[in-house]
């Protein structure tokens, strides 16, 4: 074999080579488009913060309405908002009535849970005038997750709605 050959047999071997780094360049792009577009096209959900959220919109009900006032003959919070619900309110403690009581706790309690963790959140009771909202949570959001809870009221029974927004 004369140089000649043995030149033109290192040029083949070398075009090759380029020829398979470029199809691996390639590839590699290709890949990191798909990445990307995906990425944006479905924006990352955070399931933890969902999971609290959903949470916190059950969870704070039931316990904010077992919750027994020492300063009002260690009725609960339950009995006292079912007593503001009704036209004639047969509740009253330390000169307050069960509404001015019942708002006052909850105030309270959001205050030091909720509000204090900066959690987006409106809350009302049917046929009182109980309603706090946070953080500008209101009807027009899109996305909020609901708890609510059913407290009896002879006859009938009312309705407290914790709405906890995502931002």
């Amino acid at each position: 074999m004369n140089n000649r050959t043995i030149k033109r047999k290192i040029n083949r071997k070398a075009q090759l080579e380029m020829i398979g780094l470029i199809v691996i360049v390639i590839i590699v792009v290709v890949a990191l488009l798909i990445f990307t577009v995906y990425q944006v096209t479905n924006p990352q959900r955070n399931i933890k913060r969902k999971y609290m959220n959903e949470e916190i919109a059950t969870n704070m009900l039931v316990s904010m309405m077992n919750i027994d006032l020492r300063e009002c003959h260690n009725l609960s919070l339950q009995e006292l908002v079912g007593d503001c619900a009704k036209t004639f309110h047969s509740i009253t403690c330390l000169d307050s009535t069960s509404c001015e009581i019942a708002n006052k706790t909850i105030y309270d309690i959001l205050n030091r849970t909720l509000i204090d963790w900066d959690v987006s959140f409106n809350l009302s009771v049917q046929n009182t005038d109980i309603s706090f909202v946070n953080l500008g949570c209101t009807a027009r959001v899109k996305s909020k997750i609901r708890g609510f809870q059913i407290l009896p009221l002879y006859p009938g029974q009312i309705e407290m709605i914790l709405d906890v927004c995502t931002i």
